[in-house]
C-alpha cells in the first residue's frame, strides 16, 4: 500500500474519498478534500468535509485554520500528493501524520 506523509495540524481518523477542492462542490464527511489554494469566501463548503489535505503550508496555513475552527483532520506540507487523482480511497490518521491508500 502506498503512504504519505505530512504535518499534523488538526488531529483525527478519516476513511474517505480523495476530492480535489473546486468552488462548486459541496463536500461530506466522506471526502477527503485536497486544498492548494487560498479559500476565503467559499470557506463553509468545506464545513463538513472529513479531512483536508494540502502539499502546502505549515500550521498557520489557511487550511490549518479552516480545519482547527471546523475540527476537521487536517495534514499539511504533504509531499507527493500532486500525484494523488480525484476519486482514490484513503484512510488518514492525521495525529500518526500518514495518508494510506487503498
Amino acid at each position: 500500500m502506498k503512504k504519505l506523509t505530512g504535518t499534523c495540524v488538526c488531529p483525527g481518523e478519516v476513511e474517505g474519498i480523495i476530492r480535489v477542492y473546486a468552488e462548486n462542490k459541496v463536500f461530506t464527511k466522506e471526502d477527503v478534500v485536497i486544498l492548494d489554494e487560498y479559500v476565503t469566501q467559499n470557506l463553509m463548503k468545506l464545513k463538513n468535509a472529513g479531512g483536508i489535505l494540502s502539499s502546502k503550508g505549515g500550521i498557520t496555513c489557511h487550511a490549518s485554520i479552516i480545519a482547527r475552527e471546523f475540527n476537521i483532520p487536517c495534514l499539511v506540507s504533504v509531499q507527493g500528493l500532486g500525484e494523488v487523482k480525484g476519486d482514490t480511497i484513503v484512510k488518514m490518521d492525521a495525529a500518526a501524520e500518514v495518508i494510506i491508500f487503498q
